[in-house]
């Protein structure tokens, strides 16, 4: 291989073990251009054929990598489409400290202790991102200015929280937004599919004071599965879609993956088709209007036992015919044994014991 390299005026230094390239061959970069050249001096009709070799493997994406790929399915599968975001685009997350006040983030938001860059591009690229929405109703602005009517987006991106240590706490964020046809609702509806994909459907619970001043006061809410804050969803507040120029209606939902992921189980068990029959019983009662129905629905599904299969709100009136104050909710209830067809007697004890919580929470039954 020397007598090649002679040949080819390159050097070779014994002091710093290097090959020294002349400068009229600037198409030697790499060892392969090297390889490259003893072979063709070699002849390549004199290397040997052989069969490649060595152990196999077989590839695997991460369950990190599962849970959020099953994200972005259900988002695709709702009718979401991809956002192309700054973050998203170039590979990182730089945002102007004016973001907060267009969020009407408080002054003691910890939102706003924000990492700053020791050399920004400028003003509006000077901190790293503690939040995602901003790009997401920047997103949005961008299509309903473009007359565009009915507009979903989603973003798997990270945000950048300050620690004590040198490195921040980067942590995936999936975002989901959107204005047109569709409500609350319609967002919870997105979000609890995913959850329920992952494995966390049994166990969810919604505060309805997120304390989110850029949402809604009266459309918004915190969702936890076993008491742990996986997120928050609701409407934006009006002020906040002034700021982006939105004349539409916004509705946002903000998912922690570390935690979503952390939860998440992919252990799906089969169950086989029920052999005896259902019992429905339905439950009409009155409520306070500031109690939430799912307060309703914790005592029934703990009260009801192994027996209660299912639960399911079919109507809230508030009229005349209520009292102020109250609303009027009706359940219908399924109940189910596994190994038998249920009775009265058998159904009448469960029931019991529901009304009597809900008699000590503030519910009456209505006549």
């Amino acid at each position: 291989m020397m007598t090649y390299f002679k040949r080819l005026e390159i050097e070779y230094d014994k002091d710093s073990n290097e090959l020294v390239i002349p400068t009229f061959r600037q198409d030697l970069l790499r060892n392969a251009d090297i390889a490259e050249e003893v072979a063709r001096f070699f002849g390549y009709d004199n290397i040997p054929t052989t069969l490649p070799h060595g152990s196999t493997t077989m590839g695997k994406i991460s369950f990190k990598q599962e849970v959020e790929l099953e994200a972005a399915r259900i988002a695709k599968f709702a009718g979401f489409s991809e956002a192309m975001t700054y973050s998203q685009a170039y590979g990182y997350s730089f945002e102007s400290p004016k973001v907060f006040d267009k969020l009407l983030l408080p002054e003691d938001a910890v939102e706003r202790k924000a990492i700053k860059i020791s050399n920004p591009l400028g003003e509006d690229f000077s901190i790293m991102r503690t939040l995602p929405l901003n790009g997401m109703l920047n997103s949005l602005s961008t299509n309903y200015n473009r007359r565009n009517k009915n507009v979903k987006l989603f973003e798997l991106a990270k945000i950048y929280l300050p620690t004590e240590e040198d490195l921040p706490d980067e942590r995936v964020q999936f975002t989901l937004g959107f204005f047109g046809d569709g409500d609350f609702f319609t967002m919870k509806g997105v979000v609890e599919e995913f959850l329920e994909e992952v494995g966390l459907d049994k166990k969810l619970t919604y505060n309805a004071d997120a304390k989110k001043n850029f949402l809604h006061p009266g459309r918004q809410a915190e969702i936890s599965y076993d008491g742990k804050v996986l997120g928050y969803l609701g409407e934006v507040h009006p002020k906040v879609l002034d700021n982006y120029g939105i004349g539409d209606r916004v509705y946002v939902a903000v998912l922690d993956m570390p935690v979503v992921t952390e939860l998440a189980n992919f252990d799906i068990k089969y169950t086989g088709i029920a052999k005896f029959p259902a019992v429905t019983r339905d439950l009409s009662m009155v409520m306070p209007k500031t109690m939430p129905v799912g307060d309703v629905e914790a005592i029934i599904a703990k009260r009801g036992g192994k027996l209660v299969e299912s639960y399911n709100l079919f109507d809230i009136y508030e009229g005349s015919q209520i009292k102020e104050g109250f609303k009027s909710v009706a359940y219908s209830i399924a109940f189910r044994a596994s190994d038998r067809t249920l009775e009265d007697k058998d159904i009448t004890p469960v029931m019991e014991k529901i009304l009597e919580d809900l008699k000590a929470a503030g519910v009456e039954l209505r006549a």
